[in-house]
């Protein structure tokens, strides 16, 4: 009888791990184990402070996974405010579980962002020039992991979240009344955090698959069109979206390594399928649609 695969996911409560957390617990046979750094919402197999590499290890060493996936990060302003914490968490500490991974044995996924560009020409393939200014952009852009047999999935997620006052797109539109605008030269390429949980679960199941690769469909979409898109698939009609077009930035992602079989799909459709999501998952949610 085949041993059943466990999977560490480090950072199970923000918008990325929570969301890959519970997708893999309900939708395969893989023993999921996770760390975190507090039991609010739910209680984590290990909760630790995972700044202390030392404590990481030892629970690296306890549970010895075939697979790690890493969705720990500073954010934006937070770390623009903390570069030491930043460079810690966003630099050093995907190059160390990577390092643990080579002596330990098993597969790492790291996942990094598109704002590891600045967003000046958009369509960025996976070898462009990371241009990306701040602590932010430069400390994600040295914590990609493209050596070994370890796996960068570069990208942009749109989700809920647990926490009530989360800074992502679009916890913060579901808040919103009355009048917001709608950047029409904002130009994004990313995935819901379900369709990032989809992606991973396939990677699983191809375990010669290594190196940098971009988890979009290549198509972009101005963030007026995105916020359209919630606003008509969530029937939120106490709010109106103006086209406000003074900004202009393009991050959007091109894919041009297909050793990963996975086929992304159209925002409408990833959209659709994170409203049911929401509608399944009552107990981790609070919004109101």
């Amino acid at each position: 009888m085949e041993q059943v695969k466990k999977v560490l996911i480090v950072g199970s409560k923000g918008m990325a791990g929570h969301a890959i957390y519970f997708y893999l617990k309900e939708n395969t046979t893989y023993k999921v184990v996770d760390v975190a750094r507090d039991s609010s919402f739910f209680t984590p197999k290990h909760e630790a402070d995972i700044s202390n590499v030392q404590v990481l290890e030892e629970i690296l060493l306890k549970e010895k996974p075939d697979f790690v996936i890493n969705c720990v990060g500073l954010l934006n302003q937070e770390a623009e405010s903390n570069p030491d914490k930043a460079i810690l968490l966003n630099s050093y500490l995907p190059h160390f579980i990577a390092r643990k991974g080579a002596l330990i044995g098993y597969k790492f996924i790291h996942i990094s962002t598109d704002c590891v560009f600045s967003g000046s020409t958009g369509a960025y393939v996976e070898t462009s020039f990371k241009d990306g200014k701040g602590y932010y952009a430069q400390s994600k852009a040295l914590g990609e992991v493209t050596y070994g047999n370890n796996i960068t999935l570069r990208t942009s997620i749109i989700g809920p979240e647990l926490k009530a006052n989360g800074i992502g797109l679009f916890n913060w539109f579901m808040n919103q009344t009355g009048e917001v605008n709608g950047y029409m030269q904002a130009y994004w390429t990313g995935v819901t955090t379900l369709e990032l949980a989809k992606a991973i679960t396939k990677l699983l199941e191809q375990e010669d698959i290594t190196g940098l690769h971009h988890l979009v469909n290549s198509e972009k979409i101005n963030k007026f069109d995105l916020i359209t898109l919630f606003k008509k698939v969530f029937n939120k009609k106490d709010i109106n979206i103006s086209k406000y077009s003074a900004y202009t930035v393009d991050k959007s992602l091109i894919r041009t390594n297909h050793s990963f079989q996975y086929t992304v799909p159209d925002y409408e459709a990833m959209i659709i399928q994170m409203k049911e999501w929401i509608q399944n998952h009552p107990h981790l949610y609070k919004y109101k649609f």
